[in-house]
Formats: C-alpha cells, sequence, structure tokens
C-alpha cells in the first residue's frame, strides 16, 4: 500500500451525493482517505470522525472532524454512532497489487468494512456504502442479515467498464 490517501474520483462523488439526506449526532467514515467527506458530514452531524490507515493530506482541511489513525474502526466502541459510511477497496485482487483498490480476491476487504461498521453504528443507525457490480449483494445482505440489518441500494452509476451502487444498511423491520 502507499503512504498516499485515496483521492477522491467518481465513487467517492457517488457516495457523497448518497450521504447528503443523513444528518445527525454522531458519524464515522472508515477509510475516510483524503477527508473529503468528512467536510461534507461535518456541516450535519454534531460529531464526525474519519479512520484510515494513512493521515489525510488535504493541505486546506480546516479540521471540523476528527481523524483517527487506525484500522478500519478498531479505536472505536461499539455501537456509538448514527451513520457509518464507507467506499472501501472494492476490485478484485489483481496483477497492481494496490490495497487503496484491490478488495481481495473473494472481496474479503469490503466484507471486513461491512463487519466493523455493523458493529459501531447504532441499533437504530444506518450504514452506507459503495460496492461495484463485481461484488456480489447478496453475500453482503447475509452479512447484514446476520446483524439484524436488511440491505438495499439507494443509487447506482455507470463508470466505464463497471456499475458502482450505494446500500443502505438499516435495523430489519422484524427485528424492531
Amino acid at each position: 500500500m502507499s503512504g498516499a490517501p485515496y483521492l477522491a474520483s467518481d465513487d467517492s462523488a457517488l457516495l457523497r451525493r448518497a450521504l447528503e439526506r443523513y444528518s445527525g449526532e454522531r458519524c464515522l467514515e472508515i477509510g475516510a482517505g483524503n477527508g473529503g467527506n468528512l467536510v461534507d458530514l461535518s456541516g450535519r452531524f454534531r460529531l464526525v470522525v474519519g479512520t484510515d490507515l494513512v493521515k489525510p493530506s488535504m493541505d486546506d482541511w480546516k479540521g471540523e472532524a476528527n481523524f483517527v489513525l487506525a484500522d478500519l474502526a478498531s479505536s472505536t466502541r461499539g455501537s456509538a454512532f448514527d451513520l457509518v459510511a464507507f467506499n472501501p477497496p472494492y476490485v478484485a485482487a489483481g496483477p497492481v497489487g494496490d490495497a487503496a483498490v484491490e478488495g481481495g480476491p473473494g472481496l474479503e476487504v469490503p466484507k471486513a468494512f461491512l463487519e466493523e461498521a455493523l458493529r459501531v453504528v447504532r441499533k437504530d443507525g444506518v450504514v452506507v456504502f459503495l460496492l461495484s457490480d463485481a461484488a456480489k449483494p447478496d453475500e453482503f445482505e447475509r452479512i447484514c442479515a446476520r446483524h439484524g440489518f436488511g440491505l438495499q441500494r439507494i443509487g447506482s452509476q455507470r463508470l466505464f467498464f463497471e456499475e458502482l451502487s450505494v446500500y443502505e444498511a438499516v435495523k430489519a423491520q422484524s427485528s424492531r
């Protein structure tokens, strides 16, 4: 993995547009990259925290949000956030070997992001995340169901050779 944060691209913009509808008390972005979503979210949440393995390099970032160098949400207690968002490395592993974009042969990395998000989101909270069409949504739906959450696609965009989708995980109705 390089020492530079993931730079915002079309996938980041798609997630950012989806996040515009949410507000509340506490928000976490796992794998916050350059911190761009944190700046946006800080206007709608009282406490905004981002985690990543690499420090953001935005020179003009005013620090309206908190940033923690951490693996996923390992430094965070469970059930702490109203909203947890992430844009994980979602491309199946290939010859490039770039951990910033490759999610592993079985997309283990995005699955680990989801497990961690479901651990730290409140029972009445929301998890919002982005995946490519290479991911099998039913696998992510099963992970959500194990935690009592339902999964639905709330947005998508076709980009070159793939379709990106944003998903929302909320507590399943039958579990309330």
